[in-house]
Formats: structure tokens, C-alpha cells, sequence
């Protein structure tokens, strides 16, 4: 009769093999219970870098995601101000026409300058619209006054003609903000036939004076003064267009 003896390395082999099938095992269950591939770093590195280099894009698209809303909140607000501006230019349009009519007399003319100077108050009150605590037309400096001045006189910008940008990508940034002498002034600048308030105080001491040629060319200045608060409502809207398409391509690189 033969006896066989245990190969000790056999037996040695056997065991690491059994605790390799444990180990695996537990890590099977914990995937499933997390319904992850990767708990630990050292279950894939290569796996684990690549999350760490999605879950770092996506926090920091997040991010950018963020400064879209915020971007597009001053956006919105500077065209809900143009918007009202157009309104009362139209009015002030239509004020002008009844000034310029024949059948109104020297005696009407003053009664439509008590309305033009109202809508010259308004634009006043406009051009100083806050948003989040900031004056949304003082170019950079946000806490200042940008607009005043005296009922007869100029009225005088306080603000500067920057621009306040946000990152809202790689590489890509958005203006939030239109200078107020940019809006209210226009290109020829304060006291030019493009100043808003020049042209609503030419109308209305017009109709006072009854003042025939004055009042025409302030009725023409108006028109033009229209047309470009237009454009940069257009403007404004193709701002907010593009940041809506970025953010919906965060959200799919996200997704």
C-alpha cells in the first residue's frame, strides 16, 4: 500500500488561487451594489484617470454653465430696457408728427411738450436700470450713477465705455454689458444729433418755442436715434442666441 503526500506548493497555489476568487468576488458584489466598474482607483487606472479628466470637464463646464445664466440675466435685462426705449421713441415719434402738423397750433404744441418731457424723465430713469445691485449702463463701473443732470441742461455720463465680459468656455467670452454712452450718446457722442437726451430736449423746448425747424430736425435725429437702438436689440438677441447653443453644448458634453 502506497501513501501520497500532500504537494505542499500545490496546496500553497490552491489557496492563493481560492483568495484571488474571494477577492474577485467581492469586488463583483461591491460593482453591483454601486453599479460602478471602477470603485477604487486601482481597479483600472487607466479607467480612473479618465474619470478623473471627465469629472474635472464637467465640473468645470458647470462652471461656465453658471456664468451663461449670469451673463445672460444682464443680457436680458439690457434688452428689456432697449425695448422700452424703442417704445417711447416710437411715442415721441408720434408726438413729433402731431407737433409738426398743421392742425396743431402754437397753442397745442406746448401741451405735447408736458408729454415729451415725461418720456424725457423716463429715459432718465432707463438709463439708470440696476440689475444684482449694478447699474446695468455704466460701462465698468457698476456702483455709479451713469446718468444726470438738470431738466434744462445736458445730461452728463458718469459711467466709461468699457465692456464686462465673462468666460463662458475655453478660450470664449461673452460681453455682458453695452456702455451707456454708447446707447444714449451714439456714435457722435453727447450733445451730437445721436444723443438720445439731446434730441428729446431739442423736441420738447421746440414745441415750447413753437420753433418749426428745430422741432423737424429733432423729429429727424429721433428716427435715426430708433434705428440704432434696433440694431442693438438685434445685437443683444444674437449675444443670448450663442450662449443658448453653448450651454446646450455643455449640457450634451455632460449628458
Amino acid at each position: 500500500m502506497s501513501l501520497r503526500t500532500p504537494n505542499p506548493l500545490t496546496n500553497r497555489q490552491t489557496l492563493l488561487d481560492l483568495q484571488r476568487t474571494k477577492e474577485r468576488m467581492a469586488i463583483l458584489q461591491e460593482q453591483l451594489a454601486t453599479g460602478r466598474r471602477i470603485v477604487r482607483l486601482g481597479d483600472d487606472p487607466t479607467g480612473s484617470a479618465l474619470i478623473v479628466d471627465f469629472k474635472t470637464s464637467i465640473e468645470r463646464n458647470e462652471q461656465y454653465r453658471k456664468q451663461i445664466g449670469s451673463a445672460r440675466s444682464y443680457l436680458q435685462a439690457s434688452e428689456t430696457v432697449l425695448q422700452s426705449l424703442s417704445d417711447g421713441i416710437t411715442r415721441l415719434l408720434e408726438l413729433g408728427q402731431q407737433g409738426l402738423s398743421d392742425t396743431t397750433g402754437a397753442s397745442g404744441r406746448p401741451r405735447i411738450a408736458q408729454e415729451v418731457d415725461g418720456l424725457r424723465s423716463n429715459f432718465i430713469a432707463l438709463a439708470n436700470t440696476q440689475s444684482d445691485g449694478k447699474y446695468l449702463f455704466a460701462g465698468s463701473r457698476t456702483t455709479t450713477v451713469p446718468f444726470s443732470g438738470p431738466s434744462s441742461g445736458p445730461i452728463l455720463y458718469a459711467g466709461d465705455g468699457a465692456s464686462i465680459e465673462l468666460d463662458v468656455s475655453i478660450g470664449a467670452m461673452v460681453a455682458t454689458n453695452l456702455p451707456g454712452d454708447r446707447v444714449f450718446f451714439g456714435p457722435g457722442g453727447q450733445g451730437s444729433a445721436s444723443d438720445l437726451f439731446q434730441a428729446v430736449t431739442d423736441l420738447r423746448d421746440a414745441l415750447n418755442t413753437n420753433d418749426r425747424a428745430l422741432m423737424q430736425t429733432a423729429y429727424d435725429n429721433l428716427k435715426s436715434i430708433h434705428s440704432r437702438i434696433q440694431d442693438l436689440m438685434t445685437e443683444l438677441g444674437g449675444r443670448q442666441a450663442a450662449l443658448d447653443q453653448l450651454e446646450e453644448s455643455l449640457g450634451t458634453f455632460n449628458l
